[in-house]
């Protein structure tokens, strides 16, 4: 079990709302990351651990962010798609 703490911070002020901590088998380690994310998704998510691998996952959007860019892609995508190249 790996010790993983959590780290939810307003991207705005760049205050800490709330930390907390879950001890994780290492093959749900980025799973559970990955679900803080999309659980605080207008908010920035690090997660750390010191033992036994030291490690910080942090990105730099939020996960609101990155879905309004996909989107955004998607979008693009299928506009593009759907125009006549004649």
């Amino acid at each position: 079990m790996i010790k993983v703490d959590f780290q939810i911070i307003d991207p705005v002020s760049n205050q800490t709302i709330k930390t907390y901590s879950l001890n994780l088998e290492p093959s749900r380690v980025l799973i559970e990351i990955d679900e803080a994310r999309a659980v605080w998704d207008e908010y920035q998510v690090v997660a750390s651990s010191v033992d036994p691998v030291p490690f910080v996952v942090y990105k730099t959007k939020t996960y609101k962010q990155e879905m309004m860019e996909r989107q955004w892609m998607i979008d693009l995508h299928y506009e593009v798609c759907d125009q006549d190249f004649e």
